[in-house]
């Protein structure tokens, strides 16, 4: 299982403390587990598409989240859009080609 580490953030965001980071670019990394996310409380921007992605709970903490792209994970229940629902500055979500997107209700369960 591939992993997120905090010392392969901090190099790739060229910073010193997680607590910095703004913008969260790593896509195609076969990443499964994403739980670091919880310790970027200025994250506004995570771009984790073309990943193995199969929750969005490690995002539930997420305020200051504007822009989340998974395009191309392996989100499969509807359910897991509830745990967005206190990332009240969300404005683009993309889940485009994941196994939820199929689903015929998709559309309006995310709006």
């Amino acid at each position: 299982m591939v992993i997120l580490t905090k010392e392969f953030i901090l190099n790739k965001c060229k910073t010193d403390s997680l607590n910095k980071i703004k913008k969260l670019d790593i896509w195609s990394s076969d990443l499964e587990e994403v739980s670091l996310v919880k310790e970027m409380p200025n994250l506004e921007i995570c771009s984790l598409s073309l990943n193995k992605v199969t929750s969005l709970q490690d995002f539930k903490s997420s305020y200051n989240l504007v822009e989340l792209y998974l395009r191309k994970n392996k989100i499969v229940n509807l359910n897991e859009i509830l745990y967005l629902q206190n990332c009240k500055k969300l404005k683009v979500l993309w889940l485009w080609d994941n196994p939820i997107s199929s689903h015929p209700n998709y559309r309006a369960y995310i709006i």
